[in-house]
């Protein structure tokens, strides 16, 4: 972020998929642009458990990330039947229509007595698209996970037109060549819900939705780095307006006194281990969290 930019008043909204590790990977990313660009203010939309683990006062929260509380569509009382999905359908079904969206927004900008200026939302918010659109601001869409994944939903019709989705049981193994930036994949390799699972639950449709909306965003931000991915990036490039690589964020960390991020926290010396290990010798393996 430029000098010129950092001093000039903005007001951002922020939206996180308040699930698994998404809200936390997006918030560590406004950290820094808040600590960057401390006259900007950052207005941080989310579930009341979401906002209360990320602004608890041991995380010493820049002074420019305001929180605000949206509904989780949990209702009073309410037994999970234990469907991992379950408590994501509750929430999309609660702002997924946007009118509380709309709400919590105007309440914001009469708080902080700027209008927003852009949206900057998990790219799972395939809806902040249309929010941002309304107010006639930018749309940023963080993704996440890779290029891979943005290309699988981005041509999820391409690849269910051409393998087809009636019959597709045992097919996992199947090996194609057609999805562009691939040289090959196997089917079962993709994420759940462009082929298999159950493509018309809540969250399998709201991946499919944020594949057809991620064109229209300002610029389409994405957890990787564009040395993993080449072939993949290159393909999407001239897909979007923007594609922004911006990791690896383990390379931040933030001190108790300080908002601003300290570039040595490799604490068990995992970079100088790699740097003695020839190119492409090294597998990383990463289980995730809720999608373990």
């Amino acid at each position: 972020m430029t000098n010129n930019v950092s001093n000039i008043d903005r007001h951002i909204a922020v939206f996180p998929f308040p699930f698994g590790s998404h809200s936390g990977t997006l918030f560590r990313l406004v950290r820094r642009l808040a600590a960057d660009a401390p006259t900007v203010t950052f207005s941080f939309f989310s579930t009341p458990k979401t906002i209360e683990s990320l602004f608890s006062p041991s995380r010493n929260v820049p002074h420019n990330i305001k929180p605000y509380v949206v509904s989780d569509g949990v209702p009073e009382g309410h037994v999970f039947s234990g469907n991992p999905e379950e408590p994501i359908s509750l929430y999309l079904a609660a702002v997924e229509e946007g009118e509380g969206l709309r709400g919590v927004l105007k309440a914001a900008e009469a708080e902080i007595g700027r209008r927003i200026s852009c949206v900057v939302s998990d790219a799972f918010l395939w809806f902040a698209g249309d929010l941002a659109g309304e107010m006639g601001v930018p749309w940023v869409p963080f993704m996440v996970g890779g290029a891979g994944s943005v290309s699988a939903h981005f041509y999820t019709d391409l690849i269910r037109e051409t393998v087809g989705i009636h019959d597709i049981a045992g097919r996992e193994n199947d090996v194609v060549k057609f999805i562009p930036g691939f040289s090959e994949l196997r089917l079962g390799d993709l994420p759940m819900g462009v082929l298999f699972g159950n493509l018309e639950s809540p969250f399998a449709i709201m991946l499919h939705k944020m594949g057809l909306a991620l064109p229209k965003a300002t610029a389409v931000v994405i957890n990787s780095f564009e040395e993993i991915n080449q072939e993949i990036n290159q393909d999407l490039k001239p897909k979007f307006e923007m594609f922004l690589n911006v990791s690896p964020f383990n390379s931040i960390s933030w001190s108790s006194s300080s908002a601003r991020p300290s570039l040595d926290s490799d604490k068990y010396g995992c970079i100088p281990w790699l740097d003695n290990h020839a190119a492409a010798s090294v597998a990383y393996i990463s289980f995730g969290t809720s999608a373990t």
